[in-house]
């Protein structure tokens, strides 16, 4: 005796089949990325910024029944094994957006890979680097949403001298260290995101020392100049094409020669140094012939009023630098701290003017302070609103 199986159960069965795997409507074979859809059989998976958008009643799925999970039996009965699994999705979650404006951050504001307290209001870092934390603290940037500059070469002078003199061939075998395809790879995409904006090749070349800073000479005078300086940024370059090599010194140290490698310089201001206006049009005007970008800094803990000294005088008397019009002593005799309103001053004004603004230095004790605390938000809401130019030559 035959048995007729009705056409609308054949049917019902038919669908379970699943295009063959490898298939491109497959959702579960690849990564989902921002903005694309795929169709998979009996559902739509749509990923954009919002995220999923999928009917509210259900989640979204991909069909994984294969052909031939159907079974007939004998006496006219239909049975279907087919499963309907949940496969695994994946997401990529994108980082959140840089925070907007000219960057802004002092110095040395890391331990290892953490970033020291109160540091979470700034938008950018600066500081030295090793090859074994790069990487992680790129990481950390692009999680925050804040920019990084990098002294790849930084530390102490003393790594880099042979006999007190500036050694090329230290220097050299200190970038190399970073040449590796992983740190390459790295640098490279977080120069492409803006997370990077750059690195600095050396701190204060043209400095020989002065009383009570004398370690901080790359030799007898003469010893660093702008061509030598540019070899750097060069030697730096044929390592990380794409990221911006630049320089840390006054703009008004070897002013008689130009650059015609590295992207960018940082002058660092101090009252000292005369009026603000008059500093940052100086700065802007070397750059602007040079054809090379301006940063600024401005030296929080060593840049405000100075000592008025007594002759003979060498450290600092009980009552010098009082907090009335100074922020405490500097870290070396006869400067003073800058005051919150100094710094909030000098921010505003050199900031603005430039592709990043940084500082010496992070120093927690002036940071607990509340005023400074202060200080620094309005310079970076002031900064927010600015268009942050890129630290590369024009």
């Amino acid at each position: 005796m035959r048995y007729r199986i009705p056409i609308a159960l054949l049917l019902l069965a038919g669908c379970a089949e699943r295009r063959a795997p490898g298939d491109s409507l497959d959702a579960a074979a690849a990564p989902l990325s921002s903005g694309v859809d795929r169709q998979t059989a009996g559902s739509s998976l749509r990923v954009t910024n919002a995220g999923w958008r999928a009917p509210a009643d259900t989640l979204a799925w991909s069909d994984s029944t294969t052909r031939g999970d159907t079974t007939f039996y004998g006496r006219g009965r239909l049975i279907t094994s087919s499963v309907v699994l949940v496969d695994s999705q994946w997401i990529q979650v994108p980082a959140p957006p840089l925070r907007s404006g000219i960057p802004v951050g002092l110095l040395n504001m890391w331990r290892g890979t953490q970033l020291l307290d109160h540091s979470e209001i700034f938008t950018m870092t600066f500081g030295g680097e090793t090859p074994q934390t790069l990487v992680a603290r790129l990481s950390i940037a692009r999680e925050r949403g804040i920019r990084m500059v990098t002294a790849m070469t930084g530390g102490g002078r003393a790594n880099y001298l042979t006999d007190g003199v500036f050694d090329m061939a230290k220097w050299r075998s200190r970038m190399d260290r970073y040449n590796t395809p992983a740190i390459r790879e790295a640098v490279a995409v977080a120069v492409s995101e803006g997370v990077l904006i750059g690195n600095s090749v050396m701190d204060e070349p043209f400095n020989d020392g002065g009383p009570g800073n004398e370690s901080n000479s790359w030799g007898p005078a003469g010893t660093m100049n702008k061509a030598r300086v540019d070899s750097m940024c060069v030697y730096a370059k044929t390592i990380f094409p794409t990221l911006p090599q630049g320089v840390f010194h006054d703009y008004r140290l070897a002013a008689d020669s130009s650059y015609g490698a590295c992207d960018f310089i940082t002058s660092q201001y101090r009252t000292a140094k005369g009026p603000l206006e008059k500093y940052r049009d100086g700065a802007l005007a070397v750059c602007r012939r040079d054809r090379i970008a301006c940063s600024f800094a401005i030296n929080v803990l060593d840049g405000g009023i100075q000592v008025k000294k007594t002759p003979g005088q060498k450290d600092y008397d009980e009552d010098d630098c009082p907090l009335t019009t100074t922020g405490g002593r500097g870290t070396y005799f006869p400067n003073c701290r800058m005051t919150a309103g100094q710094v909030r001053e000098a921010g505003q004004v050199l900031g603005s003017a430039g592709c990043f603004l940084t500082g010496f230095r992070y120093d927690s004790a002036f940071m607990v302070n509340p005023e400074n605390q202060q200080a620094f938000r309005d310079v970076i809401a002031a900064l927010a609103t600015k268009p942050a130019p890129g630290c590369s030559r024009t």
